[in-house]
């Protein structure tokens, strides 16, 4: 079962007859979510964000899928889900790039670990992000996240308690989001399940 897609957009966009872009980017929204592997990609990939907000004493909370207007660019764009922060809270964080880079990082060296790889879609965003908030120059931020992705990379491949954590947070996911859907507890062979024995 699919989640409702919300619009985080003016009333008036969604007035009949539906404007092409959001028509497809809730078929974009529906396809990935229809495969049981998006959606557990994702639902590592936004744990592993919770997990990290939490270590900074952050509060979160998860949000289902979101089509989005930009009203400076007239655009529209998809979300398939998140992991949602106070404002004030993000923008604290991204005052320290390297914390700001620990948790941005930390959704796909979750799908890297736990699945073996990671999706396009869940670098570009998180990225991005990270250049647009944390506090620096260009330059020295993109070495800042690479750094950290690539020491946290080798933390959590050896860390079995923090990928098991992982595993839970996003079984909490996606019940939240996805209702009764399953995926999360029945994959197997993952890395954590392999060495757990």
């Amino acid at each position: 079962m699919l989640p409702t897609i919300t619009f985080e957009m003016p009333s008036h966009k969604l007035y009949p007859p539906k404007f092409a872009a959001i028509a497809e980017a809730e078929k974009e929204i529906t396809r990935f979510l229809s495969d049981p592997r998006g959606r557990l990609a994702l639902s590592y990939h936004e744990a592993n964000h919770a997990l990290q907000y939490r270590n900074f004493g952050i509060e979160t909370k998860y949000s289902g899928p979101t089509v989005f207007h930009d009203c400076p660019t007239d655009s529209f764009s998809a979300c398939y889900g998140a992991v949602r922060v106070r404002d004030t809270d993000y923008l604290r964080l991204a005052l320290e790039p390297e914390k700001l880079a620990r948790v941005l990082v930390s959704g796909e060296v979750a799908e890297i670990v736990l699945m073996g790889k990671s999706d396009p879609w869940s670098v570009d965003g998180d990225f991005s992000d990270f250049l647009q908030f944390a506090k620096g120059q260009k330059s020295h931020l993109i070495w800042i996240w690479k750094k950290t992705r690539e020491s946290y990379l080798q933390e959590l491949a050896a860390d079995l308690n923090q990928q098991r954590e992982i595993v839970h947070l996003a079984a909490l996911f996606e019940e939240e989001i996805f209702g009764a859907d399953r995926s999360v507890r029945e994959v197997s062979n993952t890395p954590a399940e392999i060495a757990a024995g």
